[in-house]
Protein backbone atom coordinates (compact mmCIF):
# COMPACT_ATOMS: atom_id res chain seq x y z
CA UNK A 1 0.00 0.00 0.00
CA UNK A 2 0.90 3.68 -0.92
CA UNK A 3 1.05 6.10 2.23
CA UNK A 4 1.26 9.96 1.90
CA UNK A 5 2.37 11.39 5.51
CA UNK A 6 2.35 15.12 5.45
CA UNK A 7 4.05 16.67 8.63
CA UNK A 8 6.08 19.18 8.87
CA UNK A 9 9.20 17.51 11.42
CA UNK A 10 11.37 15.91 8.92
CA UNK A 11 12.50 13.98 12.00
CA UNK A 12 9.41 12.51 12.57
CA UNK A 13 8.94 11.85 9.32
CA UNK A 14 11.57 9.73 8.76
CA UNK A 15 11.12 7.87 11.77
CA UNK A 16 7.47 7.24 10.98
CA UNK A 17 8.29 6.27 7.99
CA UNK A 18 10.89 4.20 8.59
CA UNK A 19 8.93 2.09 11.69
CA UNK A 20 5.92 1.68 9.03
CA UNK A 21 7.90 -0.09 6.48
CA UNK A 22 10.12 -2.45 8.70
CA UNK A 23 6.10 -3.54 10.28
CA UNK A 24 4.55 -3.78 6.95
CA UNK A 25 5.93 -5.96 4.16
CA UNK A 26 4.29 -3.98 1.19
CA UNK A 27 4.09 -0.70 2.51
CA UNK A 28 5.63 1.92 0.35
CA UNK A 29 5.85 6.14 2.06
CA UNK A 30 5.76 8.84 0.19
CA UNK A 31 6.93 12.43 2.37
CA UNK A 32 5.83 16.05 2.40
CA UNK A 33 6.34 18.52 5.09
CA UNK A 34 3.93 21.65 3.94
CA UNK A 35 0.29 21.90 2.49
CA UNK A 36 2.23 23.19 -0.96
CA UNK A 37 4.57 19.67 -1.19
CA UNK A 38 1.23 17.61 -0.27
CA UNK A 39 -0.38 19.30 -3.13
CA UNK A 40 1.73 18.61 -5.52
CA UNK A 41 2.20 15.07 -4.93
CA UNK A 42 -1.17 14.58 -4.75
CA UNK A 43 -2.58 16.11 -7.87
CA UNK A 44 -0.03 13.98 -9.51
CA UNK A 45 -0.49 11.08 -7.61
CA UNK A 46 -3.93 10.45 -5.94
CA UNK A 47 -4.44 7.51 -8.28
CA UNK A 48 -1.55 5.42 -6.67
CA UNK A 49 -2.54 7.01 -2.84
CA UNK A 50 -4.33 4.33 -0.70
CA UNK A 51 -4.00 6.45 2.87
CA UNK A 52 -3.58 9.73 3.62
CA UNK A 53 -1.58 10.67 7.37
CA UNK A 54 -1.96 14.22 7.89
CA UNK A 55 -0.47 16.20 10.63
CA UNK A 56 -2.73 19.13 12.03
CA UNK A 57 0.00 21.44 12.06
CA UNK A 58 1.79 22.53 9.32
CA UNK A 59 3.93 25.85 8.42
CA UNK A 60 1.43 27.02 5.59
CA UNK A 61 -1.82 26.43 7.10
CA UNK A 62 -3.74 24.27 9.11
CA UNK A 63 -4.51 20.10 8.76
CA UNK A 64 -8.05 20.64 9.04
CA UNK A 65 -8.20 23.05 6.05
CA UNK A 66 -5.76 20.09 3.53
CA UNK A 67 -8.14 17.62 4.78
CA UNK A 68 -11.48 19.48 3.57
CA UNK A 69 -9.76 19.92 0.54
CA UNK A 70 -8.88 16.19 -0.14
CA UNK A 71 -12.20 14.95 0.76
CA UNK A 72 -13.90 17.52 -1.77
CA UNK A 73 -11.45 17.49 -4.23
CA UNK A 74 -10.74 13.52 -3.84
CA UNK A 75 -13.69 11.90 -2.26
CA UNK A 76 -12.11 8.07 -2.65
CA UNK A 77 -8.70 9.06 -0.47
CA UNK A 78 -8.66 8.18 2.81
CA UNK A 79 -7.45 10.73 5.35
CA UNK A 80 -6.33 9.92 8.82
CA UNK A 81 -5.52 12.92 10.99
CA UNK A 82 -2.38 12.95 13.03
CA UNK A 83 -1.62 15.48 16.29
CA UNK A 84 0.68 15.58 19.41
CA UNK A 85 -2.77 16.14 21.19
CA UNK A 86 -5.56 13.92 22.23
CA UNK A 87 -7.89 16.72 21.80
CA UNK A 88 -11.30 15.81 21.63
CA UNK A 89 -12.60 19.18 20.40
CA UNK A 90 -9.77 18.89 17.68
CA UNK A 91 -10.60 15.10 16.70
CA UNK A 92 -14.36 16.33 16.46
CA UNK A 93 -13.30 18.91 14.13
CA UNK A 94 -11.55 16.13 12.03
CA UNK A 95 -14.16 13.58 11.79
CA UNK A 96 -16.71 16.36 10.90
CA UNK A 97 -14.57 17.45 7.64
CA UNK A 98 -13.84 13.52 6.51
CA UNK A 99 -11.32 12.04 8.59
CA UNK A 100 -11.14 8.21 8.85
CA UNK A 101 -9.52 8.29 12.07
CA UNK A 102 -7.34 10.49 14.27
CA UNK A 103 -4.26 8.85 15.65
CA UNK A 104 -1.95 10.70 18.50
CA UNK A 105 1.46 11.04 17.47
CA UNK A 106 2.58 9.37 20.85
CA UNK A 107 0.81 6.24 19.26
CA UNK A 108 3.27 3.03 18.91
CA UNK A 109 3.59 2.19 15.24
CA UNK A 110 2.06 -1.14 15.74
CA UNK A 111 -0.87 0.15 16.96
CA UNK A 112 -1.01 2.72 13.45
CA UNK A 113 0.03 -0.33 11.73
CA UNK A 114 -3.21 -1.73 13.17
CA UNK A 115 -5.42 1.87 12.53
CA UNK A 116 -4.41 1.57 9.07
CA UNK A 117 -5.55 -1.79 8.21
CA UNK A 118 -8.51 -1.26 10.05
CA UNK A 119 -9.23 2.35 8.19
CA UNK A 120 -8.40 0.77 5.18
CA UNK A 121 -11.25 -2.47 5.91
CA UNK A 122 -13.73 0.43 6.14
CA UNK A 123 -13.37 0.87 9.60
CA UNK A 124 -12.82 4.45 11.81
CA UNK A 125 -9.99 4.80 14.15
CA UNK A 126 -10.47 6.46 17.20
CA UNK A 127 -8.35 6.42 20.97
CA UNK A 128 -9.54 4.45 23.80
CA UNK A 129 -9.25 7.82 25.66
CA UNK A 130 -11.65 9.66 23.52
CA UNK A 131 -14.46 7.39 22.88
CA UNK A 132 -16.39 8.18 25.51
CA UNK A 133 -16.81 11.83 23.64
CA UNK A 134 -17.92 10.25 20.37
CA UNK A 135 -21.76 10.74 20.44
CA UNK A 136 -21.17 13.17 17.59
CA UNK A 137 -19.89 10.39 15.08
CA UNK A 138 -22.16 8.13 16.00
CA UNK A 139 -24.93 10.21 14.94
CA UNK A 140 -22.68 11.10 11.58
CA UNK A 141 -22.16 7.01 10.94
CA UNK A 142 -25.96 6.67 11.58
CA UNK A 143 -26.95 9.09 9.05
CA UNK A 144 -24.40 7.68 6.14
CA UNK A 145 -26.40 4.51 6.89
CA UNK A 146 -29.49 5.42 6.58
CA UNK A 147 -28.27 6.57 2.89
CA UNK A 148 -27.80 3.57 2.36
CA UNK A 149 -24.89 4.44 -0.53
CA UNK A 150 -21.91 2.32 -1.50
CA UNK A 151 -18.74 4.47 -0.89
CA UNK A 152 -15.25 2.72 -2.16
CA UNK A 153 -12.39 4.18 -2.46
CA UNK A 154 -10.59 4.26 -5.44
CA UNK A 155 -8.63 1.44 -5.14
CA UNK A 156 -11.53 -0.42 -3.83
CA UNK A 157 -13.18 -0.02 -7.10
CA UNK A 158 -10.23 -1.16 -9.22
CA UNK A 159 -10.25 -4.59 -7.00
CA UNK A 160 -13.52 -4.89 -7.34
CA UNK A 161 -13.94 -4.82 -11.06
CA UNK A 162 -11.14 -7.09 -11.01
CA UNK A 163 -12.77 -9.35 -8.63
CA UNK A 164 -15.78 -9.20 -11.09
CA UNK A 165 -13.93 -10.36 -13.69
CA UNK A 166 -12.55 -13.52 -12.06
CA UNK A 167 -9.11 -12.40 -10.97
CA UNK A 168 -7.85 -14.27 -7.40
CA UNK A 169 -6.23 -12.31 -5.33
CA UNK A 170 -2.23 -12.58 -6.66
CA UNK A 171 -3.29 -11.80 -9.99
CA UNK A 172 -4.73 -8.85 -8.67
CA UNK A 173 -2.17 -8.17 -6.82
CA UNK A 174 0.16 -8.36 -9.89
CA UNK A 175 -2.34 -6.10 -12.06
CA UNK A 176 -2.22 -3.01 -9.56
CA UNK A 177 1.63 -3.84 -8.73
CA UNK A 178 0.88 -4.24 -4.72
CA UNK A 179 0.95 -7.12 -1.97
CA UNK A 180 -1.48 -10.10 -2.07
CA UNK A 181 -1.85 -9.20 1.65
CA UNK A 182 -3.28 -5.52 0.50
CA UNK A 183 -5.05 -6.89 -1.96
CA UNK A 184 -6.85 -9.28 1.05
CA UNK A 185 -7.97 -5.98 3.18
CA UNK A 186 -9.47 -4.29 0.18
CA UNK A 187 -11.07 -7.42 -0.61
CA UNK A 188 -12.50 -7.65 3.25
CA UNK A 189 -13.67 -4.34 2.97
CA UNK A 190 -15.51 -4.58 -0.23
CA UNK A 191 -17.40 -7.36 1.36
CA UNK A 192 -18.00 -5.48 4.62
CA UNK A 193 -19.52 -2.40 2.48
CA UNK A 194 -21.38 -4.91 0.22
CA UNK A 195 -23.16 -6.66 3.28
CA UNK A 196 -21.97 -9.62 1.02
CA UNK A 197 -19.43 -12.65 2.77
CA UNK A 198 -17.75 -14.40 -0.78
CA UNK A 199 -16.22 -13.34 -3.64
CA UNK A 200 -18.72 -15.80 -5.47
CA UNK A 201 -21.61 -12.92 -3.96
CA UNK A 202 -19.56 -10.69 -5.33
CA UNK A 203 -19.39 -11.71 -8.83
CA UNK A 204 -23.45 -13.01 -8.81
CA UNK A 205 -24.21 -9.70 -7.42
CA UNK A 206 -22.73 -7.88 -10.89
CA UNK A 207 -24.26 -10.57 -13.49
Amino acid sequence: MHILLIDDHALFRSGMSAALTALGEDIAMSEAGSIDAASTIIESSHKNIDLVLLDYELPDGDGIGLLKHITRQYPDMPVAMLSAFEDTKLMKLALEAGALGYIPKRTSTSVILSAIQLILSGGTYIPPKLLPSMNIFNNRTTSQAEQGSEHFTQRQQEVLKLIINGLANKEIAWQLNISESTVKVHVSAILKIKGMHSRKQLIASAA
